[in-house]
């Protein structure tokens, strides 16, 4: 019987947890060996689903893997284009990525940081339920990116729309649309956090977790990069990997610094970092990787956009977890950071 890449997934963050422990001072060591190489990662925007990249930076643990890792927040479409020119090296865009690898970019993802869409619809309290948004204004980054697909399939199933019944209003990330809902400017949004946790802090409404509600409209946030890239600097993508490994584990299983990083960086209460944190937990890949089958669904989400999935397309062909099955075998094996020559 075969297990499910979230379950292995699950049980190897168990079995390494205390490993992770033991070697905690291993990974705060800088590196003597490596120089510090400045590596340009983009995100489309300030969000918990990358808080586990803030804290290994934080850490240091990029540092340890000789990586001096500059963010940047960058649109998708212009992220992608970089990404071919080598104007960056690394995007976090999820989905986007995958659907574009799909129309042909080369591109790969290598580490999945999400397994759950983190995003809510977030209305003004007199909105009681999905229904009422009929002839009301929706706030959303840019068209055809991840949470206008995902919205448009949970409007659909509740029976509102998209087309015709709700107007959307473009350039609205999550801190604008807070404050442009906070302002009346906009009757809903979809919100990341903790944006969404403090639009209910605000007396605002959360109508859905559409991780939850549309569970096969799924995104994956993680590392992007090109084909280019794996094969001309592997093991500069394996030493990415292995710092994301190790960033992740350290935001699930060090809480304390987690809460810190969540309430510095978005400057939120404890209180509200604390709900915040929950809520990343399920969100998060509990080892960086996801199945193909939700890969599949990730891919599927291009007839939301109007393109059509090419009928021979595989989920493998857009995914390169080889550098983490590498790093997991170091870990397990308690040889983090060892020498490997990839086949």
């Amino acid at each position: 019987m075969s297990v499910a890449p979230e379950r292995r997934a699950s049980r190897f963050a168990e079995l390494i947890f205390f490993l992770f422990l033991a070697l905690g001072s291993a990974f705060s060591k800088p590196a003597t060996s490596l120089a510090a190489e400045r590596i340009r990662l983009a995100v489309p925007t300030v969000a918990v689903m990358y808080a586990p990249i803030y804290l290994g930076v934080q850490q240091g643990i990029f540092l340890t893997e000789g990586m001096d890792l500059e963010i940047t927040a960058m649109r998708t479409d212009l992220a992608i284009a970089a990404l071919g020119t080598g104007e960056i090296d690394y995007l976090a865009h999820g989905g986007a990525a995958l659907r574009a690898a799909a129309l042909g970019f080369p591109l790969k993802l290598v580490f999945a940081l999400d397994h759950k869409a983190p995003f809510w619809l977030v209305s003004r309290g007199a909105i009681e339920n999905v229904t009422m948004l009929k002839g009301k204004k929706i706030g959303l980054s840019f068209p055809g990116d991840t949470p206008q697909l995902v919205l448009k399939r949970f409007l659909r199933r509740q029976g509102v729309d998209s087309e015709r019944e709700v107007s959307f209003i473009f350039g609205q990330f999550s801190p604008t649309a807070l404050q442009s809902l906070m302002g009346g400017i906009l009757d809903a949004a979809v919100l990341a956090p903790p944006f969404n946790v403090l639009a209910e802090e605000r007396g605002l409404r959360v109508l859905a977790f559409l991780g939850a509600a549309v569970p096969d409209a799924t995104t994956s946030n993680g590392i992007v990069t090109s084909d280019r890239k794996i094969k001309a600097q592997p093991e500069q993508v394996r030493r990415m990997v292995r710092a994301s490994f190790k960033s992740l584990m350290a935001f699930r299983q060090k809480k304390a610094a987690a809460l810190d990083l969540l309430v510095a960086h978005f400057d939120i209460s404890r209180k509200v970092a604390e709900k915040v944190y929950s809520q990343a937990l399920d969100i998060l890949t509990p080892a960086g990787e996801i199945s193909r089958e939700k890969v599949r669904n990730i891919l599927n989400m291009m007839e939301e956009a109007g393109q059509k999935v090419p009928p021979t397309l595989q989920p493998e062909s857009v995914l390169d977890f080889s550098f983490l099955t590498e790093v997991r075998r170091e870990f397990a094996s308690g040889t983090p950071g060892g020498k490997k020559t990839r086949p």
